[in-house]
């Protein structure tokens, strides 16, 4: 019951990670949005446009043009054991063609 009980809170403390990366696109406007991406592992900002990037290739599938209002926002990643010892995340805005 004990090894239950223990591979059950595990089950839990894992679940409770973020995914790496986390990515989020709100519509802000007809054609126009607000990505965000958010990174437990960040090599360099570069990784990070990367993802803003390819978000927006989802998010606009006739083409994206180009990101616009790039900033830095305090990365929300993290967990119980503290396994993000470099986390980062932007915010960007993009306009469909």
């Amino acid at each position: 019951m004990r090894r239950l009980g223990a591979a059950a809170t595990l089950l839990l403390l894992l679940t409770a990670c973020r995914t790496d990366p986390a990515l989020h696109g709100q519509r802000i406007g007809p054609g126009q949005y607000r990505l965000t991406v958010d990174r437990c592992h960040v090599i360099d900002r570069e990784q990070l446009q990367r993802d803003l990037r390819g978000l927006a290739g989802k998010k606009c599938p006739d083409g994206a043009g180009e990101l616009q209002a790039v900033q830095s926002i305090p990365s929300r990643q993290g967990s119980l054991f503290g396994e993000c010892l470099r986390s980062g995340a932007l915010r960007a805005e993009v306009t469909c063609r």
